[in-house]
């Protein structure tokens, strides 16, 4: 600020210190000036010293307001403490605030207990301004029940989102009503709208609830709001959380809203096929390549297209090709254990295929689908003792349910009897 902006500033707070102080005498004015001068600059050591003295000179309540208020910015505790407790009686029209500064220099000084007897008589002024010290006070005495009728007094007026969370946990964390809790939020959102960190709040307790519902709505509310931001970090992020959320109530709407934002298509290709969608996953996938050019992607479509084929031979040369390209990019177990397994399946190439699937298995050994490529490998390898190995373990884990189990072991089975009639 300008001195020349500072200074009709200071001579404004003059006015109204003289205004509701008359005094004859120039001295004090001057006093006046550069106390205030001092506050301007945050001098209360300077300005302190000067309202002190014009308080003893005049008894005049504004300058013991400003004396205390000075002491209090300089955190002076008690000093505050003693000014406030000497002239509660003598200027009861500034009482209340007395009551108010020596509740917080007590409250810093951790006299709860002394700022505990004021508090009683700074209630009596029901004012919104004094609840929220109060309901902070008698919060820390853990006197929940005094807090929160303090804290309601002052939401009823002044229905603030910082109040609102306040009142919220004391029922919550402090009386155990969660229920309450959830309730008061819930009006506070119908009321005032999806203020964000009640929102979110309301979101914490559902979670800690396990409301899917509670949180599927708040979820909603707090997406709606990112939207207005257009913050597509935000959104994404928003959209891939809300997608989870459906899959677990209702994953047809899942499916819907992915398609329909279009911001987490790997997510929506990944639901598709685990729901059996293939046809659907591929276009996605496909789309997903055309735009980001990610070999990666390649392994994925390699896959759905050789199992959506009719006649796997007419597309076993790109379905491999796709693979190569895929693992020159990265190392993914899933797609070795599929392109091995095709190359030992198609008699193409045993001794890459097992090196493939040895390579999937090594990164998870409990892995079913890899010990029955394994134990296939084996087997066209000729070595039917280790393809044993492997597919009774395959066997003993899943049973026989699976066609394509059932036929691995019954070839290896028979392998081995050859071997011993060799023999």
């Amino acid at each position: 600020m300008s001195s020349y902006h500072r200074i009709i500033y200071i001579f404004l707070l003059i006015g109204s210190t003289l205004l509701s102080n008359p005094s004859d005498s120039s001295t004090d004015d001057l006093s006046i000036l550069v106390g205030l001068d001092k506050e301007f600059n945050n001098d209360f050591a300077g300005s302190v010293i000067i309202y002190e003295k014009l308080f003893l000179d005049t008894k005049s309540s504004e300058y013991l307001k400003r004396t205390i208020e000075s002491y209090l910015a300089m955190q002076n505790f008690d000093k505050v403490i003693l000014l406030a407790q000497e002239n509660f009686e003598k200027y009861p029209e500034i009482k209340e605030e007395l009551f108010y500064k020596y509740i917080v220099a007590a409250v810093m000084l951790k006299k709860y207990e002394d700022a505990l007897v004021v508090a009683k008589e700074l209630e009596t002024y029901k004012s919104p301004k004094n609840s929220g010290l109060l309901g902070d006070l008698y919060s820390i005495l853990d006197l929940y029940e005094d807090s929160l009728r303090n804290y309601e007094f002052g939401f009823q007026k002044l229905q603030t989102s910082n109040l609102a969370i306040v009142i919220s946990n004391i029922y919550y964390v402090k009386l155990n009503n969660k229920s309450k809790a959830i309730e008061f939020l819930k009006t506070f959102i119908d009321k005032h709208g999806c203020n964000q960190s009640v929102c979110l709040k309301l979101l914490q307790y559902y979670q800690n609830e396990q409301n899917l519902i509670g949180m599927t709505e708040m979820m909603e509310k707090l997406y709606s709001e990112y939207k207005k931001e257009q913050k597509i970090e935000n959104l994404v992020k928003f959209e891939l959380t809300l997608a989870e959320l459906y899959m677990q109530q209702n994953k047809q709407k899942a499916i819907e809203f992915l398609f329909e934002t279009g911001n987490n298509n790997l997510m929506l290709a990944s639901i598709l096929e685990r729901e059996g969608l293939y046809q659907k996953a591929l276009e996605v996938l496909k789309k997903i390549y055309l735009e980001t050019q990610d070999a990666t992607i390649l392994g994925r479509i390699a896959m759905l297209e050789f199992t959506l084929a009719q006649d796997k031979k007419l597309v076993i040369n790109q379905v491999l090709k796709n693979f190569e390209l895929a693992l020159k990019e990265k190392s993914n177990a899933d797609f070795e254990n599929f392109y091995g397994y095709l190359l030992i399946d198609y008699n193409l190439d045993y001794k890459k295929g097992l090196a493939l699937v040895k390579k999937a298995y090594d990164t998870n050994p409990e892995n079913i689908a890899y010990k029955d490529s394994l134990a296939w490998g084996y087997f066209k390898n000729n070595e039917c003792n280790l393809a044993d190995k492997y597919i009774s373990e395959v066997v003993q884990k899943v049973g026989f349910d699976d066609k394509i189990i059932q036929l691995h072991h019954t070839k290896i089975k028979n392998c081995l009897e050859k071997k011993k009639g060799k023999k």
